[in-house]
């Protein structure tokens, strides 16, 4: 009894540290987009490196809604499992607050639809009582007071075993990790969004799935370019690629984001601020699992 009673009392410090090292008192006066701060130029820099302060990092880079008013974020923490949400009220971010969806759901790699009014995110929660636990894609939906109670994806999704950060177009298609095939072949899958519902899922091809392990997708608004990490047979590392949408509607042969972005470190989980003006990513180079940003010039220069 003892003993349970010092675990319960370890496990309330820890998160009461979580929260402390994200939420505070004196939080600072953060004005303008991108939680206020100087944006960087064509040299990736750490994001908020004096906010972003989880010691393990993160799983995936902070995401903002389309006006850029709300922005969500998840620290790796094994004791947290939550989102935190900061919008901008008179001019200003608000003070981080814990998104709550609901008793076990642990929310991973929120993404927003691209009319601000659904958050899809990666959940272990079983989808029937007493079901398998393992990643599926739900979403809730805005409302007055909040957020609806999380909602399973299309069937047709949660059929795949998906990992990781998936991604959606300005229609709906859904590009996502599929690990249909075994978790040692993660590939790179899409669901075209029609009539209201997702569609059996096309896996891409070889221009953009490897050998090796192709995964966090991030699919441009337009459809335009796919950005992805990759971590191929021969290398103990993930790197970035980008295949671009040929004028027949085919994907061209991925290639490196360069030695600008990858480095000797895992570098992964892109994701494409809603104005198109900034790539983040998660990369191992400096810190754990840093969250990094960088100006989107380097896409432009790449496909020309």
């Amino acid at each position: 009894m003892r003993k349970a009673a010092f675990t319960l009392i370890l496990i309330l410090l820890h998160i009461l540290q979580a929260i402390c090292q994200t939420s505070q008192k004196d939080f600072p006066v953060l004005k303008g987009a991108y939680l206020g701060q100087k944006t960087p130029g064509s040299i990736p820099e750490l994001f908020a490196p004096y906010l972003m302060t989880s010691p393990q990092g993160y799983h995936t880079p902070i995401i903002f809604s389309p006006d850029l008013n709300e922005a969500i974020w998840r620290p790796m923490n094994r004791e947290i499992n939550q989102l935190y949400y900061s919008k901008i009220a008179n001019g200003i971010w608000t003070e981080p607050v814990i998104l709550n969806f609901g008793e076990g759901f642990d929310p991973l790699d929120p993404f927003f639809s691209y009319d601000g009014k659904r958050i899809y995110f990666l959940s272990f929660h079983p989808d029937i009582t007493g079901g398998v636990e393992r990643e599926r894609i739900w979403f809730v939906e805005r409302q007055k007071l909040g957020w609806s109670k999380p909602k399973l994806i299309d069937d047709v999704i949660c059929q795949h075993p998906t990992h990781w950060a998936f991604s959606l177009a300005r229609n709906g298609n859904l590009y996502f990790t599929s690990e249909i095939s075994g978790s040692s072949n993660q590939d790179i899958y899409i669901s075209e969004y029609n009539g209201g519902k997702y569609q059996e899922p096309k896996k891409l091809d070889a221009n953009i799935n490897s050998d090796g392990k192709d995964f966090t997708p991030y699919i441009a608004q337009d459809e335009s370019y796919l950005i992805f990490a990759r971590n191929g047979v021969d290398t103990k590392k993930s790197d970035l690629y980008i295949s671009f949408k040929n004028k027949d509607g085919s994907w061209s042969k991925a290639i490196s984001l360069g030695n600008y972005i990858n480095s000797d470190k895992h570098d992964l989980a892109p994701y494409v601020t809603p104005d198109g003006k900034y790539l983040f990513y998660i990369s191992q180079k400096e810190v754990m699992n840093g969250m990094h940003w960088v100006s989107t010039k380097i896409i432009n220069e790449l496909k020309f």
